[in-house]
Formats: C-alpha cells, structure tokens, sequence
C-alpha cells in the first residue's frame, strides 16, 4: 500500500511526523511518501502517483488528467474541510473515492474573523502606519468609528464556522441576520437569527462575512452587482475567510476604489498561491490580508492530520461508517 501526502509548498506541512506514525501504527508495511506539488513540473508527481492507492491533500487539483496518471488510485483524503479542487465526476468515474473533514477548526476560523472584524472596526492597521510611517500621534487623525452594539453583522453561510461567529457577535451586543438559502429555517429560529436574502444584507450590514462553501453555483458570488448594492447601503466592512474564488477581486478592488465599502479583512485571495509582489490589495490602510492562516492553531493541526490520516485507514479497513465524511460515495476496493 502507497499513500502519498502531496500539496503545494504553501500548503505542505513543515514535519510529517505524527502523520506518519498515524498511517504505520497498524500497517508497518504501508510506504508513505511526501512530495511538493509544483503544476509547472509534473513529470516527478505523476510518476509516483502511478502506483499510489491514496493520496492525501488539501488544495491539488484532480481532475481528469490526474486520474488518467493514477491508475492505482483508490482513495483521495482531503486534509480540509472543503473540496472544490475535485472533479467528483472524474474521481467517480475512475471509482476514487473521496472523503474530507467535517470540522476541525471551526472555532479558530471564527476568532480569526472576529480578529479581522476588530482589527478593522478599530482601525488598528491605519493607527500602526500613522505612528510607523507617518510618525503621526494623533488619535483623531481617523475618523471615530461607531461600537459594536450599534452595529449589524451580515453572515453569509451560517453553517459551524457562521455560527460561531454570530456567538461571538452577539457577546458584543452586535444585531445578526444571515444568509444562507440551505439552512433549515428551524436552526436559524433556535439561533434566534433571521435569514434574509444577500440583497437585504447588502442594504442592513456594517460588516458582512463571508463563510460559504465554494459550489460552481456561487463563485463570483461576490461582484461588481454585490459590492455595488452595498455601496447603497452602509458601505460595509467584508470581511472573506471562506474561498477565494467566492470573490471577484477585480470587482473587490473597485469596491474599495469607490468606497462602496470601508475596507476589507482577506484570509484568502483569487488563488491559493498568489503572486504577492505589487499585489494591488496590499498596502493597504483599510486592507488586512492574511495567508490563508485562519485555521492555524496547534489544536487544529493536530486534529487535520489524525482525522485524514485515520479516514486512509478506516477505508482500506472497510470501516466506511468510521470515515469521517464522504463527499462521494465510498467505492468498493476493486482496482
């Protein structure tokens, strides 16, 4: 049995080592392999993905190309919570399954969006380059910002992450509404949290958060339209902690141009390994960017690595009701 731990190099993890040991504990004769994926040279990935029965990884693409190198392939493990980087209808046809993670950090992407939301409402970023660049000490140099209890938080997506982030803002006395077209009505009424359409949050937030999964339906979601109608409303704070591609970040860049929002909070960008050098979002005063770091706690590494690793090992196992979630059906071991 092969399993090869793949990713690009922003993705990759800097120690293996509990990985390893998660895979071998019970199956001493498993070969682990661990590789960068570089897209503009794949010569060296194929070749040890012929004879691979899984591979693990978070943001590769697999599409029909990769299958058709993978012959051996019988199991994908994705070390994140989302999967938008899978042909499912490849990996289906060529009975790869595939199985992802639930939840492992759902309460650190909601203090980092709460971070974010701080940071911003309090103009942290633009004081540091007043004091900093400037040498300016002036506390009104910026204009005063209202209190959190005055304000509305717009959630996109109040699914584990959304609403754990509507916690936290009602802890600050914050208003929450919410949307979220697949939520059973009767969770948002338990939370107390009216569900309204994108339009209305457009029009009622002071900050809008982005915690969508990324579909095909909705990625763009974000665009000229969106930031134009918050642009008649109270020109919000957006903040992205979700997908990049859930953005036009063309259409983010005008938003800010023409100040139909305050500023924006971006855990991600239009692409995972995005080019940073004269990025047009950075250097920003009412922009803080992060590298995807949201998820990052050592609580949530830990939890990342032993829940795909023990999905390989319950599925070669047969265990499939202990895989921790299919995003296909499970395919019988047959190749």
């Amino acid at each position: 049995m092969k399993i090869m731990i793949a990713d690009y190099a922003a993705a990759m993890m800097e120690d293996h080592t509990y990985e390893l040991k998660l895979l071998t504990q019970t199956h001493p004769d498993w070969i682990v392999k661990t590789m960068v994926y570089n897209p503009e040279k794949l010569t060296a990935f194929y070749t040890e993905m012929l004879d691979a029965d899984a591979l693990l990884t978070a943001f590769i693409p697999v599409d029909e190309t990769l299958l058709a190198n993978a012959p051996n392939l019988k199991l994908i493990s994705i070390n994140a919570m989302g999967f938008n980087n899978i042909d499912l209808k490849a990996t289906a046809a060529h009975q790869v399954s595939v199985c992802a993670i639930s939840d492992y950090c759902s309460t650190d992407v909601a203090e980092f969006t709460f971070s974010l939301l701080l940071s911003l409402t309090k103009q942290l970023k633009a004081y540091d380059h007043l004091l900093t660049v400037e040498h300016l000490w002036k506390y009104n140099a910026l204009p005063p910002q209202k209190r959190l209890a005055e304000q509305t938080l717009g959630i996109c997506g109040l699914g584990k992450i959304g609403q754990k982030v509507a916690y936290l803002a009602k802890a600050f006395g914050m208003k929450v509404i919410a949307y979220d077209p697949f939520l059973p009505p009767a969770v948002a009424e338990k939370l107390e949290i009216p569900l309204v359409t994108a339009s209305q949050i457009y029009a009622a937030a002071d900050i809008i958060t982005n915690h969508m999964r990324l579909t095909a339906a909705n990625r763009h979601f974000f665009n000229t339209t969106a930031f134009k109608q918050m642009g008649q409303g109270k020109h919000p704070l957006f903040i992205n902690v979700a997908r990049g591609e859930s953005v036009d970040e063309q259409a983010l860049l005008t938003a800010l141009e023409k100040k139909w929002i305050k500023g924006a909070g971006l855990d991600v960008l239009a692409v995972e390994n995005p080019v940073l050098k004269n990025h047009p979002l950075l250097k920003r005063t009412n922009v803080s960017v992060t590298p995807h770091a949201a998820f990052y706690s050592v609580n949530s590494i830990t939890e990342l690595q032993r829940i795909s690793c023990q999905n390989i090992v319950n599925f070669f196992a047969g265990n499939h009701t202990k895989v921790d979630r299919f995003v296909s059906e499970p395919a019988k071991v047959t190749k």
